[in-house]
């Protein structure tokens, strides 16, 4: 079942990159010296970047930066708070006039709605469209899946200017504040959490509480299979980078 599983790895993305510039290498070991290394290069860091051990020493640090939530406990159970939610994306035009939460978006929604059913706070759902593109604002998307959820119309406020998280921020402070609260909760995944918090932060002068869901990796101990080249690492990895990217831009704009 392991050599299944590595040799299989070979023969998706990326690994099948991994395969075809480790051939390429064996092509030119007798020949071009530069093109030989360039190769090597390439070929080490695609491995490097699409395993798993890899992609945990950057996600958890920032997956881990907030806890996870917990619905029950004293804290929670008298304050005056609403849940705010980031659009994580949509996929448009699944089938004529409909559209898709991405993955992302599902699992920001579904923590929401948990909470909403425990603690009946209301919903702000913040999110556009894509510039240059004809897709619905995917705050839309996102209040109607909370209604087929179970979520009162009324209990569902959207924002649907946003183009990224600094906007997210700044549109919803203006709804946010509108409704009078004492508590903001921050719904994200728990990757793109820490850089939101920086910038929510700016504009928030209520108690703003981090919820993270949408995690990228598993707890579990390392095993063999964290070494093997595999997609939903290199998008960890990716998702990461970006987040990190972003953090350093916050830092050198402030």
């Amino acid at each position: 079942m392991i050599l299944y599983k590595i040799i299989g790895s070979l023969f998706e993305i990326p690994g099948i990159f991994i395969l075809i510039c480790f051939i390429m290498f064996l092509y030119y070991l007798k020949k071009e010296k530069r093109v030989r290394k360039f190769l090597l290069s390439i070929l080490i860091i695609i491995y490097i970047i699409s395993t798993g051990w890899f992609s945990r020493m950057l996600v958890y640090p920032l997956e881990n930066k907030y806890p996870p939530f917990k619905l029950q406990g004293k804290e929670f159970s008298n304050d005056n708070g609403i849940i705010l939610t980031l659009g994580g994306g949509i996929i448009s035009n699944i089938s004529e006039n409909t559209n898709q939460l991405s993955d992302s978006s599902m699992q920001r929604i579904y923590q929401s709605y948990l909470m909403y059913k425990n603690l009946r706070y209301p919903i702000i759902v913040t999110g556009g469209k894509i510039e240059g593109t004809k897709n619905l604002p995917e705050a839309f998307v996102m209040k109607d899946t909370l209604i087929k959820m179970g979520v009162e119309p009324e209990d569902i406020f959207i924002e649907i200017n946003a183009r990224n998280t600094e906007e997210n921020a700044k549109f919803a402070s203006d709804i946010a504040k509108s409704l009078n609260k004492d508590k903001i909760y921050l719904v994200t995944s728990a990757v793109h959490l820490p850089r939101s918090m920086k910038i929510f932060e700016k504009y928030f002068e209520e108690n703003l509480i981090p919820i993270p869901t949408d995690y990228q990796l598993s707890r579990t101990e390392l095993s063999w299979y964290d070494f093997l080249p595999k997609m939903e690492f290199l998008k960890a990895t990716a998702s990461a980078l970006h987040e990190y990217i972003g953090i350093l831009y916050l830092m050198l704009k402030n």
